[in-house]
């Protein structure tokens, strides 16, 4: 009996030997699963994308943000440019202003095809990887998507950009300009007429290309329609071709005079004496011709100084007489330009000069 126990303990030992060796040899595998699926649930260490899995990520977020920039920008830049020649010259808008309303349209349009854009991605094959999502989370992946997302907008702008080959950027700018000096101008017209005590006054511009002169402001007529006149034709013409100063009594006796615009209404009156002098640049080349029509006429006793003598023996003015009131002096009557308004005028065309050479610098 006591070799069976001895046999026994012996058995016992190797069985729990044994029964310990299958637990240990079990436990190790699955120990190391679990090892490792706790480092992954505590550290976050699943296997990051590869790279082909980042380059579809980065081409499937660029090319629909091309497309978005390009309509974008296209849209941003032909609103802007059309609000800015409409509204912005009409109501004074600067450009950016014009700018700010144009973006209201791209944003709108960015909204109404974005799903067609993303449509026609899919269509051309931009597809996303399958990726976990933890992959989805990780920070190289989204380092891709929105670096594509950088590139494609900027990508996109950069092309909506050459539509500025296709527009006149400053057409705008030169008609705010162009506003802007043409009230100048009629402020000037304005106050000449005044000061002249003349029926009106008008500025002409010559246009060396097409040879003609027309009418940039005027002041005092029944209409402000544009006149043109043949260059080197009329008095105004004939004051722009030699340059020289021009003073008319009677315009009716002027063999050029042309008389359709007190015919046709746009003086509202008759014309009679008529001052006209040339705007020169600084080269002394004629640019502008400035013209006051009908001086008032006033009444002066003959023995007052500068009457007789101030002006109508060197200019075009003539003087009436009549015997005065009561036996006091001859009464006067002075019509036309004399000297002192051969001077404003002068004065008047340099100040025009001024002008039209501030408007070649800001705007030619």
């Amino acid at each position: 009996m006591p070799g069976s126990t001895s046999v026994m303990r012996r058995g016992r030992s190797t069985a729990t030997a044994a029964t310990h060796s299958g637990v240990a040899a079990n436990a190790g595998p699955s120990s190391a699963a679990g090892r490792e699926a706790a480092r992954g649930a505590g550290g976050g260490q699943e296997g990051a994308p590869s790279a082909h899995d980042l380059q579809k990520i980065f081409a499937f977020n660029m090319v629909p943000f091309i497309a978005f920039g390009f309509v974008d920008n296209t849209v941003l830049i032909y609103a802007g440019d059309a609000i800015d020649n409409s509204v912005g010259v009409a109501f004074g808008l600067s450009s950016l202003a014009a700018a700010a309303m144009g973006q209201i349209f791209s944003d709108t349009s960015g909204v109404l095809f974005g799903s067609t854009i993303e449509d026609v991605v899919l269509r051309m094959g931009f597809t996303m990887p399958q990726l976990s999502p933890t992959q989805q989370l990780m920070r190289v992946t989204r380092a891709a998507s929105t670096l594509g997302k950088v590139v494609g907008v900027i990508t996109g702008c950069s092309l909506g950009l050459c539509n500025l080959y296709f527009i006149d950027t400053l057409a705008a700018e030169k008609a705010k300009e162009e506003k802007e000096f043409t009230a100048i101008f009629r402020a000037i017209m304005t106050k000449a007429h005044e000061v002249a005590e003349c029926a009106a006054a008008s500025l002409w511009i010559v246009d060396y290309e097409t040879q003609e002169l027309w009418t940039r402001a005027m002041s005092g007529n029944q209409r402000s329609e544009t006149i043109r006149r043949p260059f080197g034709v009329g008095i105004v013409g004939t004051v722009a071709k030699h340059g020289e100063l021009s003073n008319v009594i009677d315009a009716y006796s002027q063999p050029g005079f042309d008389c359709s615009v007190d015919r046709n209404g746009v003086t509202g009156f008759r014309t009679e004496s008529i001052l006209t002098c040339p705007v020169k640049d600084e080269n002394g080349k004629v640019i502008a011709v400035v013209q006051l029509v009908n001086k008032k006429a006033s009444e002066v006793e003959a023995g007052e100084a500068g009457v007789v003598k101030g002006g109508s023996q060197s200019s075009g003015a003539s003087i009436e007489g009549k015997a005065g009131e009561g036996g006091k002096g001859e009464i006067r009557r002075r019509a036309g330009f004399d000297g002192s308004d051969e001077k404003l005028i002068h004065m008047i065309c340099h100040h025009v000069a001024v002008s039209l050479a501030q408007i070649d610098h800001k705007i030619l």
